[in-house]
């Protein structure tokens, strides 16, 4: 069993209409399965026939005077046009609103499980009946409002339905039929997922009709009084049932007020409680702002120490010997001077070391270089000097070819 009202608006719109959407019936997957009536809805005959919900009659047989209470159909019986068709009359409902559309949706049932229906989208007019849109309103919030749709056969046909493998009371499926209103009712409905009155007159014979004209005066005072006492041992019957009826929206808008109470004791506990987790979250806000205040201090005060701890790391060094390491020193610096948290300043102190040891393996670097460079001009000095140990050895005394050289 459903919810035949699935939506209400909780205001009308700029028309004095107030948007609903009804489940007009449950298609049945089940080839076996049928409502209370014996009816087995098929997809494919629901489809074929959906196009005709669009500007289909929202009914309500009224209870009360006031208007604010559903009934039935209002069915009154039906009428024969001059072809013999019969087609039914509801002059006890009047049209308290449209439909515009309609779509074959998934939904859950009161029990929770996910079944199709054919949901039905139109208004209901306000202006004209407030008190009924308000107790719908009302038994919507309370799962408690029931609908019927009506179906017909075409004119094509007679106005009769056409069902799959013919009529069956225990077993039938609607095959060829348009769709013609929807009552909103207050009765236990007959169907879970809505109630279904079908409306499939047979046209009457020629014998019938030859029967029906040949009635009397007499004949027709007699079927008119038996007629009006029916109606009015019904028309008790009916008051009964009403009074009942009454007494039983008595007791449920006992019940709803209740509960509205409860709702607005529950509201009134949620805004405090609203009010609460707004006020710890400003104070949580608060704190998180003074706690990132107080985290860029010290981050600014660790990079200021961190600048320090350059400066005194590299202070025995000349600004000659800084010179290899100076892009790495700009570029320490100002990723210090760019930090926005303290753990982002860990690793300083292991660069500031790589700068250290850039700089002295460049002295160590220079001072080999240095050592080198003495030693070779120490090589080429001596080598000078040997040469110049044997300059008077090797120097001659020159004579002119004419003198005579006395060896010893």
């Amino acid at each position: 069993m459903l919810n035949n009202i699935l939506e209400i608006s909780q205001r009308s719109n700029k028309n004095g209409r107030v948007p609903i959407k009804i489940a007009l019936l449950k298609i049945h997957d089940d080839p076996k399965e049928t409502n209370k009536n014996g009816i087995h809805w098929k997809k494919e005959y629901v489809l074929n026939a959906i196009d005709s919900v669009k500007g289909m009659p929202l009914c309500c047989e009224f209870a009360s005077e006031d208007k604010s209470c559903p009934l039935g159909h209002g069915l009154t019986g039906e009428v024969v046009d001059s072809n013999g068709v019969h087609e039914p009359v509801f002059e006890n409902s009047e049209v308290v609103g449209t439909f515009e559309k309609a779509e074959i949706e998934t939904i859950k049932d009161i029990n929770g499980d996910e079944i199709e229906a054919l949901c039905g989208y139109g208004y209901l007019y306000y202006q004209r009946y407030p008190k009924l849109v308000d107790w719908v309103r009302k038994g919507f919030a309370v799962g408690e409002v029931c609908t019927s749709i009506e179906i017909m056969g075409l004119k094509e046909n007679d106005n009769k339905i056409i069902y799959e493998n013919g009529y069956n009371e225990n077993m039938r499926s609607p095959m060829i039929y348009s769709f013609s209103g929807c009552a909103l009712l207050s009765i236990s409905p007959s169907d879970d997922a809505a109630v279904v009155l079908e409306i499939s007159q047979r046209k009457t014979t020629n014998k019938e009709e030859k029967k029906n004209m040949e009635f009397n005066k007499k004949e027709f005072e007699e079927v008119l009084k038996s007629t009006l006492a029916e109606i009015n041992s019904e028309k008790k019957s009916h008051d009964d049932e009403v009074s009942e009826l009454n007494n039983k929206i008595t007791e449920l808008n006992s019940q709803i007020e209740a509960k509205d109470a409860d709702i607005a004791a529950r509201d009134t506990q949620i805004a405090e409680l609203n009010a609460k987790v707004e006020q710890m979250e400003k104070d949580m806000k608060k704190k998180d702002d003074e706690k990132e205040d107080l985290e860029k201090e010290v981050t600014k005060a660790k990079a200021s120490e961190k600048l320090s701890e350059i400066e005194a790391a590299l202070k025995d060094f000349s600004d000659e010997e800084k010179e290899v390491a100076k892009e790495d020193i700009k570029k320490l610096k100002d990723e210090i001077n760019a930090c926005k948290k303290k753990s982002e300043l860990n690793n300083v102190t292991s660069e500031i070391n790589s700068i250290k040891s850039k700089i002295c393996m460049n002295i160590v670097a220079k001072q080999k270089q240095a050592e080198s460079e003495a030693r070779i001009s120490e090589q080429n000095s001596e080598e000078t000097k040997i040469e110049d140990i044997f300059s008077e050895v090797c120097s001659e005394k020159y004579v002119d070819d004419d003198e005579e050289v006395n060896i010893f």
